[in-house]
């Protein structure tokens, strides 16, 4: 894999766990050298992304599960605020949900509580999947061939 396409796809996983930032320049600045076609641009930086995405409810499981063994459970559940709208969010709407893991800052905590209350894990990659090849292919649809 050329360096570009790798630094998209590690950059598209970090942005998609709890790690703040953002890959679109880079995506915008690949897309405009013309070196890579709209779908492998597509196909790395939704890759990533849901690597991202799944790691992220992968440790929502992991939270879950080692905070129920702990003594002082709730009072660690309320530090880390996952009795707050992502969590009801999820609960109240399920799978579904995760149609919004796309969204930048709102995202990453929806796929943290599907993870916590630990929601089927295939329908929710495949949401969180549908949800992240939905949001580049509009990105890059968005900028013109070069």
């Amino acid at each position: 894999m050329e360096t570009g396409l790798l630094s998209l796809f590690v950059g598209s996983l970090l942005a998609s766990t709890l790690v703040p930032g953002g890959v679109e320049i880079l995506l915008y600045h690949l897309h405009d050298s013309g070196e890579y076609t709209f779908v492998s641009l597509l196909a790395v930086a939704t890759a990533g992304n849901t690597a991202g995405g799944t790691l992220t409810f992968l440790m929502g499981g992991w939270l879950q599960k080692g905070l129920s063994r702990l003594p002082w459970h709730r009072r660690m559940q309320r530090f880390f605020k996952l009795e707050d709208r992502a969590l009801n969010r999820v609960r109240r709407w399920g799978i579904p949900a995760l149609f919004f893991s796309w969204m930048p800052v709102v995202g990453d905590p929806l796929c943290l509580a599907a993870g916590y209350l630990r929601l089927p894990l295939v329908p929710c990659i495949a949401m969180i999947f549908f949800s992240k090849i939905s949001r580049y292919w509009v990105l890059l649809w968005l900028f013109p061939n070069p």
